[in-house]
C-alpha cells in the first residue's frame, strides 16, 4: 500500500483499485507486504477502508523473494480469508505482475475464483535470451493460472507474445486527475527546466540525461526527483561537469511536491533504457509538458509531434539535440491540448471502463 513514507508502493494497483471503487464498484485491496526490516513500518494484520476501498493488509518483516513463493501463498490467505468474512468472495482476482500473479494462483485453485494479471515487469520486456530460467518459469506458471492477461503497453504485449506466446489486453496505468493539473503557459517563467522522475538506477540513464544537458544547457535548469543507487555517483558527475548550480537531485517526493515543481517547469525528460509503460510521462502530459522520451517500450504508445519527441535509447548526442529542439520550439506546443488528450485516454474513468470490460468478458 501507498503511505506517506512510502508514497509509490503499491501505486499502481491502488490508483486502479480506487477509479473501480468510484466507478460504482466493491473493491477489496488485499495485500502482503514482505519487504525485510530495513523498510520501516508497522507489523501485523490491518483491516480498513481508504477512499472507498476495503483494504486487507498482512505486513511481515521476511524479506522472501521468488523462492519464496509457497510460503507467500499460504501468507497471502490470511488476509484474503479475513476479507471473505467480512465481504464475501469475490467475483474475481486482479493481481499484478508476474511474481504475484503467480502468488495469486493460490486463490484461484482453492477457491475457483477467475484470476487476472496486469503485466508491467520490465524484467520480462526483453528478448527471451535475456530473462532468468526462474523469472521464466513463474511468469509462465502465472501466464497458464490466469483466466485474462493484460499488459500496460502495445510494446510489452508484442513482448510477452514472441516470448511466452499469450495473447494479451491493453489497458494502460491511470494518472491521476486529482493531482495533476496544467498551468496556462505564459506563467511558467525563466530560466528554462527540465524535469525528469524516477528512480535513479541505471536503467533510467540519468547520467546520459545530465551529459546531454551539459551539451544542451544554454542557461536552463535541470530537476532530477527520485532516490536509489546512483545517488552519490550523480553527484560526481554533475561536479565533474561543473553543473552544481544547474542540476538539482531533489530526492523521492509525493506526487503533490512533484506536481508544484512541474507547475514551474517547461520540459519533461527521462532516457530511460526500457519502459513497460512509463507512468512519469503520463503525469507529466497531464501537467502539460511536452515531453523528451527515449523509444524503449512504453512511450511510443502515447509520446508523438504534437506532445514530445522520440530519441533513440543510449543515444546522448541525438538527447541533447531533442533538448535544445524542444526548447527552440516550445511555444509551438498546446500546454492544454496535450493535457486534455492526456486526461482523455489515460484519466481513472477512461481506464476503469477498460478494465470492467475485460471483467465482463469473463462472464460472457
Amino acid at each position: 500500500m501507498p503511505s506517506q513514507q512510502y508514497p509509490l508502493y503499491g501505486i499502481f494497483e491502488f490508483d486502479q483499485a480506487k477509479a473501480l471503487a468510484k466507478a460504482g464498484h466493491e473493491v477489496s485491496f488485499v495485500a502482503i507486504d514482505f519487504r525485510e526490516a530495513k523498510f520501516k513500518r508497522r507489523h501485523g494484520l490491518f483491516a480498513y477502508d481508504k477512499d472507498g476501498v476495503h483494504i486487507f493488509e498482512l505486513s511481515l518483516p521476511i524479506g522472501a523473494y521468488r523462492r519464496g513463493i509457497p510460503l507467500l501463498q499460504r501468507l497471502l490467505l490470511i488476509p484474503f480469508r479475513a476479507m471473505i468474512k467480512k465481504h464475501g468472495l469475490p467475483d474475481l482476482i486482479h493481481a499484478h505482475f508476474y511474481f504475484i500473479g503467480n502468488i495469486a494462483s493460490i486463490i484461484k485453485k482453492r477457491y475457483h475464483t477467475p484470476l487476472i494479471i496486469t503485466e508491467h515487469s520490465s524484467k520480462l520486456n526483453k528478448n527471451i535470451q535475456e530473462i532468468s530460467d526462474l523469472d521464466k518459469k513463474i511468469a509462465t506458471s502465472a501466464y497458464r493460472s490466469c483466466d485474462r492477461l493484460i499488459c500496460v503497453s502495445e510494446a510489452l504485449q508484442e513482448r510477452i507474445l514472441s516470448n511466452f506466446k499469450c495473447q494479451s489486453k491493453v489497458a494502460f496505468n491511470i494518472v491521476d486527475t486529482n493531482l495533476f493539473h496544467c498551468q496556462n503557459q505564459a506563467k511558467r517563467l525563466p530560466p528554462f527546466i527540465y524535469v525528469s522522475v524516477g528512480n535513479l538506477t541505471p536503467n533510467k540513464s540519468f547520467d546520459k540525461l545530465i551529459e546531454a544537458f551539459s551539451m544542451a544547457q544554454d542557461n536552463a535548469r535541470l530537476i532530477i526527483i527520485g532516490d536509489g543507487p546512483e545517488r552519490e555517483k550523480l553527484k560526481q558527475h554533475i561536479a565533474v561537469l561543473g553543473l552544481e548550480a544547474k542540476v538539482s537531485l531533489k530526492g523521492q517526493l509525493d506526487r503533490q511536491k512533484i506536481n508544484d515543481i512541474y507547475q514551474e517547469s517547461h520540459v519533461f525528460a527521462l532516457a530511460s533504457e526500457s519502459e513497460t509503460f512509463g507512468v512519469s510521462f503520463v503525469e507529466a502530459l497531464y501537467a502539460g509538458l511536452p515531453v523528451i522520451a527515449t523509444r524503449c517500450g512504453g512511450p511510443e504508445s502515447f509520446v508523438n509531434s504534437s506532445n514530445g519527441l522520440l530519441v533513440p535509447v543510449n543515444d546522448t548526442k541525438a538527447l541533447a539535440e531533442a533538448m535544445i529542439k524542444i526548447r527552440e520550439n516550445y511555444s509551438s506546443y498546446d500546454l492544454k491540448g496535450i493535457s486534455s488528450e492526456c486526461k482523455r485516454r489515460f484519466s481513472p474513468e477512461s481506464i476503469a471502463s477498460t478494465l470492467v470490460e475485460i471483467y465482463q468478458s469473463l462472464f460472457l
